[in-house]
């Protein structure tokens, strides 16, 4: 079985996992995350501490995307949802100086995740909710600015989800549950894609098919169609008669 890595816009040498039992695998992956986990520490004071993150990281995400479960959880992604390891890399970043690279890197490693793991992801909440604070902080700048991150990356992690979401809609609870403190008629999929999608070129459509599919999905589902008529104004006539 073979695979590479692609971080950075880089793709890095193949990595094979043939011959591989997966009680090794789990090994490995829980001695990359105690690496991390005393990096995270403030005694930690490697000059380079992000890159080391960052090394581990990949070879973790690596193993996790590798994963085959045959239908069950698989005990590397048991071992992330239960140990939470997305969201304290979350965490981390923002306690030290989340640049921009950083950011940018974080995207590129969730769209990896989506685009190539080999048992659904989405039904975890300690997976779901980081990427969705990711994308939440990551506001696009004024139409006519520079954008600071790559602009198409948001909007094609957030296209995926909508196809995902439409593909497998039992996912959807998560999604309007996503950020507690905003309330469960927050659907943040939507919002965060209103933005784009008066953009030109490949960036505005892919936003704006993402929106359709989210439409097309609250024809079976009551619930979205209920936030799109009265919390947006595309049913502005729906919303004057409820």
């Amino acid at each position: 079985m073979m695979a590479s890595v692609v971080i950075g816009g880089h793709r890095k040498k193949s990595l094979t996992l043939r011959g591989v039992d997966p009680e090794t695998c789990m090994i490995v992956f829980k001695n990359h995350w105690a690496q991390v986990i005393f990096l995270f520490t403030p005694a930690s004071s490697s000059s380079s501490l992000a890159s080391a993150v960052q090394n581990y990281v990949e070879h973790m995400l690596f193993l996790l995307m590798e994963e085959e479960a045959g239908g069950a959880m698989g005990p590397i992604l048991e071992f992330v949802v239960l140990e939470g390891v997305m969201e304290r890399l979350f965490l981390w970043s923002l306690r030290r100086q989340f640049t921009e690279d950083m950011k940018l890197e974080q995207l590129r490693m969730y769209q990896m995740l989506l685009s190539q793991a080999k048992q659904p992801l989405l039904h975890h909440k300690p997976v779901l909710r980081p990427l969705m604070m990711l994308l939440l902080g990551h506001s696009p700048p004024p139409l006519g600015a520079s954008p600071i991150l790559t602009p198409g990356l948001p909007v094609l992690l957030l296209n995926q989800l909508c196809v995902a979401l439409v593909k497998d809609p039992s996912v959807l609870e998560l999604f309007f549950h996503t950020s507690e403190d905003q309330g469960a008629a927050n659907f943040l999929l939507f919002s965060l894609l209103i933005p784009y999608t008066h953009r030109q070129g490949l960036v505005g459509q892919q936003a704006r098919d993402a929106l359709l599919l989210i439409m097309s999905l609250s024809a079976s589902e009551p619930r979205v169609a209920q936030h799109i008529a009265e919390n947006t104004y595309f049913c502005p006539v729906s919303k004057c008669t409820t």
